[in-house]
């Protein structure tokens, strides 16, 4: 019993270990291309960057800035774990209490969920490229009035 207990802890940290190696290929700065993503039909934003930290212990910085069609720049920050439970997630500008929790699906990808003011905002999942050059970003976005449209975001690596 003791053996079967050992390695089935074994295999969870193992799994556990390899799924963050990968993730970490997700360090650095991003930057979106615009011509091989797609958006609902007035999201497009005039650019994106995005750029990950490891600030140890398994939490992941990140600091995004947006300009939107308008020419005015979001800068939305957060610091998180891949543990499923909600880290708060702080825009400029913005009045809306927002958090963010993440789940490791496998090695280079992850689900997460994104509320604003109780409500589900957002909901996606992020995958690196094996050779780390390209996160691509699916996003299901939920409106004020409940319909959801979806974008899938290319990212290239800076």
């Amino acid at each position: 019993m003791k053996l079967l207990v050992g390695l089935v802890m074994f295999a969870l940290l193992s799994a556990n270990g390899i799924a963050q190696e990968g993730l970490r290929l997700k360090f650095g700065a991003w930057k979106l291309n615009l011509q091989k993503s797609t958006f609902p039909s007035d999201a497009a934003p005039q650019s994106d960057t995005r750029v990950y930290e490891d600030r140890s212990g398994g939490v992941i910085m990140s600091t995004h800035t947006t300009v939107n069609q308008q020419g005015q720049e979001a800068l939305t920050i957060y610091a998180a774990k891949f543990d499923g439970k909600e880290y708060p997630v702080a825009t400029r500008g913005s009045g809306a209490l927002s958090t963010i929790a993440f789940h490791v699906i496998d090695p280079y990808s992850e689900s997460f969920v994104l509320t604003r003011d109780g409500k589900v905002a957002v909901r996606g999942t992020t995958t690196v490229s094996k050779d780390g050059k390209t996160l691509t970003m699916t996003l299901n976005t939920t409106n004020a009035q409940g319909q959801i449209s979806q974008g899938i975001s290319i990212y290239e690596k800076q």
